[in-house]
């Protein structure tokens, strides 16, 4: 199959200058959500910009790698139902997480789990959230990560779309998971196929595309078992690779190469897609 996305030094918005509110949403589970916000959070790191990350579900996988300054939204179904304003109320502290990071030029990343997009795309109507995010000078950025299969991408695509009616003016980042294997090599008869073509390729015509590779050999689930985040595992001495992966020191270097090279990928993508350099790279 042929893949020819618009590339991201065509889109003229890019790179998104901060302040910025960076929306990750896919409404199915495993395509790289939590991986995404990490490598965005820990490339904000080392350029020292202020960043607050917003999980808006029940699992702790955020809170375990980046620690507790992650804002956890819950959303409780039975309150819900004897109290529909509870939904959203919920949502209080991703608005003043957006509103208090304004102020110094730095990132909120919000990651939606799994069904929980069109909540949130409901909630920033009700609020106005674009209005708002205009006035205080913050830069949407809705993100949705989708691998090489039919229901991601057309889940994906929805995710998306439900944001992008509520937030028309937000950039679009769209991040190819290489995990189930490459678009480029789908059959042209299949459905995955299809459905690239349905649902992809028209958001590619405002979107940028950025590529998420595999992390080769699994290396990293030993890492994220021990709460490690990609950007300290790139820089852990031997000893402490050993400790943490149980491998003889030979194969925890393979693991760690494995983890650099992928974060290596990732970061640059990231560095197309937004100025870490803040508002005085161009001298303006």
């Amino acid at each position: 199959m042929t893949k020819n996305p618009k590339s991201i030094h065509d889109w003229g918005s890019l790179p998104v200058r901060l302040p910025a509110v960076v929306v990750i949403v896919q409404d199915k589970g495993g395509e790289g959500k939590s991986l995404a916000t990490l490598a965005l959070a820990d490339r904000a790191r080392i350029s020292e910009i202020p960043t607050v990350v917003v999980q808006v579900d029940d699992q702790g996988r955020l809170p375990r790698l980046l620690g507790p300054d992650v804002v956890t939204i819950t959303i409780d179904a039975r309150a819900t139902r004897r109290d529909p304003s509870v939904e959203p109320r919920a949502f209080t502290p991703l608005y003043e997480a957006i509103e208090s990071n304004a102020g110094c030029g730095g990132l909120v990343i919000v990651e939606f789990g799994a069904n929980m997009a069109g909540r949130g795309a409901v909630w920033a109507g009700m609020v106005d959230l674009a209005e708002d995010l205009h006035t205080m000078g913050v830069t949407p950025v809705i993100v949705t990560p989708y691998g090489a299969t039919a229901e991601s991408m057309r889940l994906g695509a929805r995710a998306a779309g439900l944001w992008l009616e509520k937030v028309p003016d937000a950039a679009l980042v769209l991040i190819e998971n290489g995990r189930d294997g490459q678009i480029a090599d789908l059959h042209p008869a299949s459905d995955a196929a299809a459905a690239y073509r349905d649902v992809i390729v028209p958001l590619q015509a405002r979107a940028a595309t950025l590529q998420m590779p595999l992390i080769e050999g699994r290396s990293w689930n030993v890492f994220e078992a021990a709460g490690i985040r990609p950007v300290d595992v790139v820089t852990m001495p031997v000893a402490d690779l050993m400790a943490v992966t149980g491998l003889p020191k030979p194969e925890a270097k393979i693991a760690r190469g494995d983890v650099a090279a992928w974060a290596a990928v990732v970061f640059d993508e990231f560095d197309r897609a937004f100025d870490f350099g803040g508002s005085d790279t161009d001298g303006h």
